[in-house]
């Protein structure tokens, strides 16, 4: 199955074609099988004739009491061979035990002999090999300008039980399949194949073309949510659908320009008076409501700054560049352990990746930094895999009830038990983070750790990014 899977093609063009091939060969094929199917029961409705036309004539001889003899008409030597045609009465059945029986020739016979007064009592039909012929008969047919270059292979013996108890038998040669048939099958297939198949690769590749540029639009709106009018070309419908396409990129970016200045408006109008509130506060005398007071401003500052960010990821206009990736988890984790947690990074070799630098750090500290916060300190590895770069993120925190995990995505969204304002922190850092990696084309995941007995050892925390 996974071999069928490798040799479909992906794309639409390719489907369409080669299920239109398949299409056309099957029924060429289903064609083939009628054509030789009927030409096998024009054979035996031959047989049939002949032998029918033997049995008749030998029995209106032995009822003249006339010996028995073949009887040939027209000139010497147009049947194949003279003993393909022999005509005998035995007492025993000619027909041996390891010849192919024939029923429908028996069906045949038994349908016509008795309307012509033969009466029989059992009736047999099989198949035999024919004797080759000599090379005397050959010559002797040549020269009477009889000779058929039609080599008979096969002779079907037909016998009838007499009342008397003896079998009359005849053979007759079974004409052989031509093999025009097939030629001519082939023929045709070639020239189906060139008739249709041809006007179908032009038309494919057209409708190819016209899906491929919509595609990098799509794509290129994905990566920058920018409207990029794309000029409607192919089939109408798909004409009809890059029109659709640039009318909905308009307004949602559109949409998405006043949302940013929106949001630029909001921050701008709630930092300036948090920002007067924080130089007010300090005039507090009471030093613990001073510092709780603070602590409320930064915390609802931190706020404001992470749903700006949130709201601006895909449309910051920030290059990619090729980074260290190394490096940049390194100086991650001296930043880290300069603050006095416990950040370990395994050996790894040098990975460059093109990335946004800016947001990967923000994605970076954010898990790194949950992990230290939640789980006392963090263990960090990256390998490279087969088209991408895999980083992992190990606490030895309590973990996540499995079936909360994804709800941990969730903007401000926070455990009771261990993930609260106590410990810092405003419910959007894995938010930031799984949108930060998806804009780049990867992915973030969280796991328990588990030890072998299944009791949970921490979280695990599992980025993956493109390499190209």
């Amino acid at each position: 199955m996974s071999a069928l899977k490798r040799l479909w093609p992906s794309s639409l063009a390719g489907r369409l074609l080669l299920t239109i091939a398949l299409a056309l060969l099957v029924g060429q094929l289903l064609n083939a099988v009628m054509l030789v199917r009927g030409q096998r029961e024009a054979s035996m409705d031959r047989v049939a004739a002949e032998a029918s036309v033997r049995l008749i004539a030998a029995t209106d001889r032995l009822q003249q009491g006339r010996p028995l003899r073949e009887r040939f008409l027209g000139r010497f030597g147009r049947a194949p061979g003279l003993r393909f045609r022999r005509t005998d009465l035995t007492p025993a059945l000619p027909i041996q035990p390891g010849m192919r029986p024939l029923p429908g020739l028996v069906s045949r016979l038994g349908a016509i002999l008795p309307s012509y007064g033969v009466r029989y009592s059992r009736i047999e039909a099989a198949t035999m090999a024919a004797p080759p012929r000599s090379r005397r008969v050959d010559r002797l047919a040549a020269e009477i300008g009889g000779r058929s270059n039609d080599r008979v292979r096969m002779l079907a013996v037909i016998a009838i039980q007499r009342d008397d108890g003896q079998w009359l038998s005849v053979r007759v040669p079974v004409p052989e399949a031509s093999n025009r048939i097939i030629a001519s099958i082939i023929v045709q297939t070639v020239v189906l194949y060139i008739v249709m198949l041809v006007p179908l690769i032009w038309l494919t590749r057209r409708i190819a073309r016209s899906m491929g540029t919509l595609r990098e639009g799509v794509a290129h709106f994905e990566q920058t949510q920018e409207a990029r009018p794309i000029e409607p070309s192919g089939p109408s419908d798909l004409a009809d659908l890059t029109r659709s396409f640039n009318a909905m990129s308009a307004r949602i970016a559109a949409m998405l320009n006043e949302k940013d200045v929106m949001l630029g408006a909001i921050g701008h109008d709630l930092k300036t008076p948090l920002a007067a509130l924080r130089v007010r506060v300090e005039s507090v005398p009471d030093d613990r409501q001073r510092e709780r007071m603070v602590a409320s401003i930064d915390d609802i500052t931190r706020t404001l700054d992470d749903i700006l960010t949130l709201a601006r990821i895909g449309r910051t206009g920030e290059a990619r560049e090729p980074v260290n990736l190394g490096a940049l988890v390194d100086m991650i984790a001296d930043e880290y352990r300069d603050l006095g947690h416990d950040v370990a990074l395994a050996e790894t070799p040098r990975i460059v990746v093109p990335l946004q630098l800016t947001w990967i750090r923000r994605a970076l500290r954010n898990v790194i930094g949950n992990a230290v916060r939640y789980g006392a300190r963090a263990r960090v590895s990256i390998a490279q895999g087969v088209g991408q770069v895999v980083i992992t993120i190990d606490d030895d925190g309590p973990g996540i009830p499995d079936d909360q995990i994804e709800r941990m995505f969730e903007p401000f969204t926070r455990l009771e038990a261990s993930r609260n304002m106590a410990t810092g922190g405003t419910g959007l850092g894995l938010t930031l983070a799984r949108a930060i990696m998806q804009q780049h084309g990867g992915a973030l995941r969280l796991e328990n750790r588990r030890a072998s007995g299944g009791a949970v050892e921490g979280l695990r925390a599992v980025l993956t990014l493109p390499m190209g």
